[in-house]
């Protein structure tokens, strides 16, 4: 069940390998562990210190290089421990997120983990090898939002700056009538769009994630001699902050899209729009509350657009952008807010596609051509049946109007 990653915790993967070695160490593949098992326990001596090759020595101890204070309690930035969490199972929440993304965990019950076959390949694989960079890759890969990065840069100068670079859920700029607690009926814009700190973290992982595998080289900071991009940018990586702006595009990069692949991890249904419960922004309560009651509506359009580009992707056919707009409104109160325009929603709304893992190809005609496939179990795993139910009836509608 992935999610739109917008934390710093597990940027480096380096780190992700050695929090997994300690994981497996106590797990194996057969036992279900819980997101509390990543944190750092001085009295376990399966604790992450004991696989972490980056660890600095300070007044004789060892440390964790990326906390600001070396010293303290919590032992690891990326996990915490049990005796000092300053980010209150943030960061081990966004270094499970992080594992399930790239494939190498996965949820075997309600939160609780398992690691998978790959993520017991990549543990098992010595850091400096060609297959640890490999695995790596493939894991990167089959997340949705990784993709839909590979393909926004597609369409960059091989030597980019992702300045301007937007990878986040789609602002449909939708108002609302809404009755607040006064009886006052106000009009709110929805909140369907990520903030803008968020979407810096997302392309400071995706940046950091991408360099490692082999995907995009930084311009002018110090190379290992190596032909591992791991090991070659290994110090760039692992510095405190990704300060370089301009990259360049690999081979790699040019010719990942020469054919058709299945992404494994896409967005999930519950996971195509933000967390509205938490919504901080201005006009709080109000804008909170509003979208809360249009949420259904916002996921049921996206989800549907995901799966209808899947469809025709597997069949190596477009999807008529214009004929799934027509189709969705007969059956609008589903998907659409009153007062609001329908296609122009949909064309803003087509964005998703990206971070959902299906990027397109838009031609004249408003056709959409999907540069991969996803896992359809995947994306579908936390839909309603009614709102899936509901999507193969307007795949089918849309196919006898053809």
């Amino acid at each position: 069940m992935a999610l739109l990653l917008n934390r710093k915790y597990g940027s480096r993967l380096e780190c992700l390998y050695y929090i997994l070695k300690s994981v497996y160490a106590k797990f194996g593949t057969d036992q279900e562990f819980a997101l509390k098992d990543f944190k750092y326990d001085e009295d376990d001596d399966n604790n992450v210190h004991n696989y972490c090759q980056l660890l600095c020595t300070v007044v004789g101890r060892k440390c964790c290089p990326f906390l600001v204070n070396q010293l303290n309690s919590s032992k690891c930035y990326a996990t915490q421990s049990v005796d000092s969490d300053s980010t209150k199972s943030k960061a081990v929440s966004d270094v499970g997120g992080s594992l399930e993304a790239l494939g190498f965990i996965y949820r075997s019950s309600k939160n609780k983990y398992k690691i998978t076959k790959d993520g017991e390949k990549w543990v098992k694989t010595d850091f400096e090898s060609e297959e640890w960079e490999e695995l790596a890759r493939q894991g990167v890969l089959s997340y949705g939002v990784a993709v839909g990065f590979l393909s926004k840069i597609q369409k960059l100068q091989d030597v980019f700056t992702y300045k301007g670079l937007n990878l986040s859920y789609p602002n449909t700029t939708e108002t609302v009538e809404y009755k607040d607690d006064n009886g006052n009926m106000i009009t709110i814009s929805l909140s369907t769009n990520s903030q803008r700190d968020s979407n810096t973290r997302t392309m400071s992982r995706l940046i950091a994630w991408c360099v490692t595998v082999g995907f995009i080289e930084p311009i002018n900071v110090k190379e290992d001699d190596s032909e591992l991009a791991h090991i070659k940018y290994r110090d760039f990586l692992n510095s405190a902050e990704l300060t370089v702006r301009k990259f360049r595009k690999t081979e790699l990069c040019k010719h990942v899209f020469d054919s058709k692949f299945l992404v494994k991890n896409p967005l999930s249904y519950s996971r195509l729009h933000k967390n509205v419960g938490s919504l901080r922004e201005n006009g709080g309560k109000d804008v909170r509350r509003a979208t809360l009651k249009y949420n259904g509506n916002i996921l049921a359009r996206r989800y549907l657009l995901v799966y209808a580009l899947n469809f025709y992707s597997k069949k190596n056919k477009p999807l008529n952008l214009d004929l799934l707009i027509e189709t969705m409104e007969d059956y609008a109160d589903f998907f659409f807010s009153s007062g609001n325009d329908a296609y122009q929603i949909m064309q803003t709304e087509s964005e998703i596609a990206d971070i959902a893992g299906i990027p397109f190809e838009e031609d004249s005609e408003r056709d959409l051509l999907a540069k991969t496939t996803i896992d359809v179990d995947v994306l579908s795993e936390d839909a309603p049946d009614c709102i899936v139910k509901l999507a193969k009836k307007i795949i089918e509608e849309m196919e006898k109007k053809k």
